[in-house]
């Protein structure tokens, strides 16, 4: 997308947003896949716009489910309020807020992992709002989309994956689903943000995305397991992250692929 249409897109989005029509552009945050996000400046206040682009439906976004979460969560401390939200065209607006996203380096703190489990239990002690989230039809849709052999490869595998995991599934619950240390926010307190792929779904998916995407070793990972559950895991809790890590190491491969 060129420069010329961004800032149009952007220009219109402010317009259609109550108070917001001569807000200044400060910088532009990112540049994904399913959207780009910018800081905007309004009376002395900073704010984070988010616009989708034409891959957010195609990737299974639901906008509208998110809506819904993010306000939950907002009331819950556990997110930042948004402040406007048009699901259908894909435009959101929060407040900044000021401290850091997470480093993987900052996973190594044993404080840290103890942290995150902590706010990672409080999220799923929610009520599990919202639609539910199926891992596996994300992956038939990446490997669809892509075609070939390979992503039929990894498809295979994902699938054979998740009959072993279905064998001793639990209760689902109210889930972030994209838990990389990016959209941890440390600020004046510990937050999560990006909310797209918030479901109901497996808690130990959840989990498996801290632990595989960061490639934690066995013993953070029995560290973040343990804070997590509020005692030591016993084996067959064990055994269900460790499932979840595989599977969620071939979506993440699809993924990959998908975005490329």
């Amino acid at each position: 997308m060129g420069e010329t249409v961004k800032k149009r897109r952007v220009q219109q989005a402010l317009c259609d947003i109550p108070g917001f029509a001569g807000a200044r552009v400060d910088a532009q945050l990112s540049d994904g896949p399913t959207n780009a996000s910018y800081l905007l400046e309004q009376s002395g206040e900073h704010y984070v716009l988010r616009l989708d682009k034409p891959d957010a439906g195609k990737l299974g976004l639901n906008r509208s489910n998110e809506k819904r979460i993010c306000k939950l969560v907002a009331n819950a401390g556990l997110a930042p309020e948004p402040l406007f939200f048009d699901a259908g065209r894909g435009v959101y607006l929060r407040r900044f807020l000021a401290g850091r996203s997470w480093a993987v380096s900052d996973l190594a703190s044993r404080e840290n992992l103890d942290r995150l489990a902590r706010l990672v239990a409080k999220l799923h002690g929610l009520p599990p709002l919202g639609s539910e989230f199926e891992p596996l039809a994300a992956a038939r849709r990446y490997a669809a989309q892509l075609g070939g052999d390979e992503p039929r490869s990894i498809l295979r595998k994902a699938e054979k994956s998740v009959r072993e995991i279905e064998a001793g599934s639990t209760e689902t619950v109210l889930c972030h689903n994209d838990l990389v240390c990016q959209n941890v926010l440390e600020g004046s307190s510990l937050m999560l943000i990006d909310w797209e792929y918030a479901a109901i779904g497996d808690p130990f998916f959840d989990l498996a995305v801290v632990v595989r995407h960061h490639r934690l070793d066995k013993k953070s990972a029995r560290c973040f397991l343990d804070a997590y559950l509020g005692r030591p895991a016993n084996a067959s809790e064990t055994e269900q992250l460790e499932l979840q890590c595989g599977f969620y190491q071939y979506l993440l491969e699809l993924w990959t692929l998908r975005v490329a």
